[in-house]
This record gives structure tokens, sequence and C-alpha cells, in this order.
């Protein structure tokens, strides 16, 4: 729409978070909620270094969002949050997002800014920041550490909203960069065993996803189409659809003590 794209993507990032649910919590995994609320494909693929991600979407087939599993799990996330912004406002037009990326167009202003609000909304980064930061002077390695891993965010992200927000000084990760960045190495320092380690990056050749997985197995079990009919519709050979409908049955046998849904 007509305006300052950058409060109509704020305020979209924030209208969308209360109709999820949200409210002002951090979103710790991006991409089952594309998957399993928003109804998006999502695949992680390693792609060039080049690219981060690219969205397209389908008026039969929906939304697809591919992300590159070489970039780390917080950079995905950021990617992720930036095309979920392109499928709310410009879904029709499919986009390649590249790394060194110039937000010209409104779209890619509005796409580049919605992602910031979405993951790291402003009123939740503020109380987070006066709470990691009370009785400190300067801004730590520590807190920026402790704040990204708060939002699920890379450090550079982090301190980029900061600046934003106006809750530290202009450049400070330039700062931070000229003096020798903050590493994993501290990271890990200072999170101990909350520094997970990156799965996607080994599982990026998963052929399906999260939700077409199970929507598979399901209907295998309702004998609405048999392996044959699956294997083709997949693109899969039979071994690898047998592993995706046995890891589901077996996930099935061992639920089959837990207590059932209600009617």
């Amino acid at each position: 729409m007509p305006g300052d794209v950058r409060i109509q993507a704020e305020n979209d990032a924030t209208e969308l978070r209360q109709w999820l649910g949200l409210g002002l919590a951090p979103v710790r995994d991006l991409v089952s909620l594309l998957e399993l609320d928003l109804g998006v494909r999502v695949y992680v693929r390693g792609l060039a270094p080049s690219v981060s991600g690219l969205f397209a979407y389908d008026d039969e087939l929906g939304a697809c969002i591919l992300l590159n599993a070489n970039h780390p799990r917080e950079r995905r996330a950021q990617t992720a949050a930036h095309e979920l912004g392109h499928f709310l406002a410009t879904r029709h037009k499919a986009k390649i997002l590249h790394t060194d990326e110039e937000y010209n167009s409104r779209e890619e202003r509005y796409a580049n800014v919605f992602g910031r609000a979405f993951l790291t909304p402003a009123r939740t980064v503020m109380l987070r920041f006066h709470e990691i930061t009370a009785g400190s002077s300067h801004l730590t390695r520590r807190h920026v550490i402790l704040l990204a891993h708060a939002f699920g965010v890379s450090r550079e992200a982090m301190v980029r909203r900061l600046e934003e927000l106006r809750l530290t000084k202009p450049d400070t990760w330039d700062w931070f960069v000229a003096n020798g960045g903050i590493t994993n190495t501290q990271a890990r320092e200072v999170l101990g065993d909350l520094f997970a380690t990156d799965t996607d990056k080994h599982e990026a050749d998963q052929p399906t996803t999260l939700r077409l997985s199970l929507l598979a197995a399901e209907a295998w079990r309702q004998d609405l189409l048999s392996e044959g009919q699956l294997a083709r519709l997949l693109h899969l050979d039979r071994l690898g659809l047998r592993e995706i409908l046995d890891n589901v049955e077996i996930e099935r046998s061992e639920a089959d003590g837990m207590p059932k849904l209600a009617e």
C-alpha cells in the first residue's frame, strides 16, 4: 500500500504474531510454525553460499520456501522470516534471496523489515535488553550472545536490531567486528549446553518436508495411496519412501501407551 513501507511491515508482523497466538514471545522454531500453522512447504538444502533462499507460490500448491542448509540456523531463520514477508505481501512473485541483496524495491524493504519485526518484536527486545543489561554501563559480548540466543537470531542481526531501536549506539556491530567479533567459542562459553548443534546441516538431503512426510504416511496408512503411487508423487525410490513410512510407524508404535486424544 502507499505510505511508509517500514511501518506497514512492523504492523503486519505484529498482527500476524497475534493471529498465530505468539503475542510477544520469541519464535523458537520458525520452520515448524511455517509448515504446521501456515501450510508452507519448507525445504532445507545445500545451496551455493551466495544464495540464502527462495520463495515461490502457486494457487493450487500453495507456498514453498527453500533455505540454504550451508548457512547457520540463525541465518536460515532470518531468511525464512524474510520470505514469510513475501508470502504475505507479494506472494505471486517468485523470489531468490541472495546474501548480498540490496533492498532497493518496496517489496524487498517490506520483507526485510517484516522479517526483523517478526523475529525480534520491538517491545520484547526492549524488555529483554533492559533485563539482561541491568546494572551495566556497556554492551558486552555476553549481553549480545544471551539476547541473540533468546530470539534465535544471529549476533549481528541482534546488534543491528538494537541499533535500529536506539538501544545502543550506531555502528556498534562494526566496533565488535573491528575488535575480534563475537565467536562461536565465546558463545559456547556463555551458553554451555544451551549452545545446540545444527542438525539440519546433516539432514539437508531429506526428500520431503515434515508436514509432507506425515501426510504421505497417513495416506498410506488409510490405503488412500499405495507405496508405488506415493513414490511416484514424491519422486522417491521405494527404499527412500519405506524409510519415511517406517520412521512414522515407529513413532506411532511408541505412542501406543500414551494417553489418547479426546474424541
